[in-house]
């Protein structure tokens, strides 16, 4: 069986909160295991991951990101220049942590006024594992899914691996499908905290 490498700029670029269990999920997609040990992710971490495709093994690139706040620095210092090389965008919050839910709109927000092109924007509930402490129910990942305008929802556990497979194969499919026409990123407004070099 071929594997088929997807274009870069067909990637998929996962953000949200910390501790909201990114890279958690792609390592679980990885090894089909559940490991506790990961480390705060405190750049753009790229990795391979193959997701078989109508009888083919695509290998799409996911990037993780570190974990975001509000009008956080690390958005436009290290964020934003992915945008120009992603087609998909897992915006990914804690069922039992409202705080990380409600940054997905300001997420979303900034993504919007960013982007000049058309992206594949996922709402991601992560922890649906764990129903005791559930803060954040499935009707308001589905409203607020819809209020945003996004393209998919779905909830996950990268710890029993709930919907992880089912979340990357709709990534891949979505990314096959799309004509990877890459329009402009508006130029992020240079401070003190965004280098000058930077002109995307």
């Amino acid at each position: 069986m071929a594997d088929v490498k997807l274009p870069e700029r067909a990637s998929v670029l996962i953000i949200g909160d910390f501790n909201v269990g990114k890279s958690t999920l792609i390592k679980y997609q990885r090894t089909k295991k559940f490991d506790d040990t990961v480390i705060p992710t405190m750049e753009i971490e790229p990795s391979i991951i193959s997701v078989l495709v109508n009888g083919k093994k695509l290998n799409i690139t996911v990037k993780d990101s570190p974990g975001m706040k509000k009008d956080s620095t690390k958005f436009g210092r290290l964020v934003f220049p992915e945008f120009q090389k992603c087609a998909v965008i897992f915006f990914v919050y804690d069922k039992t942590h409202r705080r990380s839910f409600d940054l997905i709109k300001d997420l979303k927000q900034n993504v919007d006024d960013l982007i000049n092109r058309r992206m594949e924007c996922f709402l991601v509930g992560n922890k649906c594992d764990k129903k005791s402490k559930e803060v954040v129910t499935l009707k308001d990942g589905q409203d607020r899914c819809s209020e945003l305008k996004m393209d998919l929802f779905i909830e996950i556990s990268a710890k029993e691996g709930t919907n992880v497979e089912e979340l990357f194969h709709k990534a891949a499919l979505r990314i096959k499908d799309m004509e990877f026409q890459f329009g402009s990123t508006k130029e992020l407004p240079r401070n003190e905290n965004t280098p000058k070099s930077c002109r995307c």
